[in-house]
């Protein structure tokens, strides 16, 4: 009997069959439309946000716009959005419990039973209406029991071109220190203010108060505008509930009197010395640390920085090459343990895991100058402070 598989294999492993492969698959529009899609995802993980109608990014620009206009080709992609920056198609969002109350006696469930108006309509003999006719007052109860369970959803915002300029402003303006990312509080949260949840920017554009509810809580539906081009008409007690959570609020820096910086900044009889804040920047040649964007040693010293970092080259705590100072800051009233301590603990997130000449350096942080500005400015002050990583953003937790 003739084995079939074996003079298949037979056949095709004859030499004639070597140069034979596969045909080249055809690119399809919907291949075109992921790849495009990508180099938006990847132009946002490079620069933090969209592309804009300029010069330089107008291609990627128009190749969002056209995505966002049809909903077949955003389902298409939603699988590879790995950034989340693609509309919400129905986001559902927690709305407050109802009050907890105990199972009713059989006693009570009877009277309830008899006392229900729809049964009072079944004996009234002056009702003309049908039996499964609705009254007036269920109607209403019905409408209000609708309203109670209806739940904010993200939609495309059709007015967008208004808000789009006020997010890039506050974008810069986070980045230049004009804004600050403070600790949600309620007392933040107002028509016209602007705040992070989940690493997006919202902005309460309108707020329909109902006035307190009987926890004493005020609450009502809210028009929330994102930096993504959607909006929702979430309650306003949700909003604080989600961003008490994993939320910030974005304050105006040049808020701060000038009271303020003259209590922190000035120096006076009473403060005495401490030493150098200092941040460099390695000079290595190694690919593995030319490679690293943001890298800067960030430490403290009672000499002189050129005393300090004069055989950088040679030792394992300047990663063995010669360094370049960037910033130092003369402070006072500060030890330097305390210092190293407390930027240690803010940057541990992003530090440094490399070993040098069998040591592992310890002021080594991937980390934007503007935000180690920011910290140490901070630290000096005396203000309590945490670090987010994905945000690149310092948080003032008071």
């Amino acid at each position: 009997m003739i084995n079939w598989d074996k003079e298949l294999e037979r056949i095709f492993e004859d030499p004639l069959f070597a140069d034979v492969t596969a045909p080249q698959k055809r690119i399809t529009s919907s291949d075109r439309l992921i790849a495009g899609f990508q180099e938006i995802l990847a132009f946002y993980e490079t620069n933090g946000r969209l592309p804009e109608d300029n010069p330089a990014e107008t291609s990627l620009y128009h190749k969002w716009v056209g995505l966002l206009k049809s909903e077949k080709k955003v389902e298409r992609c939603r699988p590879f959005d790995t950034c989340g920056i693609l509309p919400q198609p129905v986001q559902t969002v927690e709305e407050p419990q109802p009050e907890y109350q105990p199972e009713p006696t059989k006693k009570e469930q009877l009277e309830a039973i008899f006392d229900d108006p729809l049964l009072a309509d079944i004996w009234d003999t002056t009702n003309l209406g049908g039996l499964f006719d609705i009254p007036d007052y269920m109607r209403e109860r019905l409408n209000a029991r609708k309203e109670a369970e209806y739940v904010g959803k993200r939609v495309p915002c059709e007015d967008f071109d208004r808000y789009e300029n006020n997010f890039k402003e506050i974008h810069q303006g986070l980045k230049s220190g004009k804004y600050r990312l403070i600790k949600f509080s309620v007392k933040n949260l107002k028509v016209g203010s602007y705040f992070i949840e989940d690493g997006m920017i919202g902005y309460l554009a309108a707020f329909d108060d109902e006035g307190l509810n009987k926890y004493g809580d005020r609450d009502g539906r809210t028009r929330v505008i994102y930096e993504n081009g959607t909006e929702s008409d979430i309650k306003y007690k949700t909003i604080t509930k989600n961003l008490s959570v994993t939320g910030y609020s974005v304050v105006d820096c040049t808020e701060i009197t000038d009271e303020e910086l003259q209590q922190y900044f000035t120096i006076s009889d009473n403060d005495i010395e401490s030493g150098i804040i200092y941040v460099l920047r390695s000079k290595s040649v190694r690919p593995e640390i030319k490679a690293i964007k943001d890298l800067y040693k960030i430490g403290f010293t009672v000499t002189s920085v050129e005393s300090r970092i004069a055989n950088a080259k040679n030792e394992p705590t300047y990663l063995c090459a010669d360094v370049e100072v960037v910033a130092t800051w003369k402070v006072y009233n500060v030890k330097s343990s305390t210092f190293e301590a407390l930027i240690h603990k803010l940057f541990a997130d992003v530090q440094l895991q490399v070993t040098v000449d069998g040591h592992r350096p310890k002021e080594w942080f991937v980390v934007p100058f503007n935000v180690i500005k920011e910290a140490i400015t901070a630290i000096v002050a005396g203000k309590s402070i945490e670090y987010n990583p994905q945000l690149q953003q310092i948080i003032y937790l008071e």
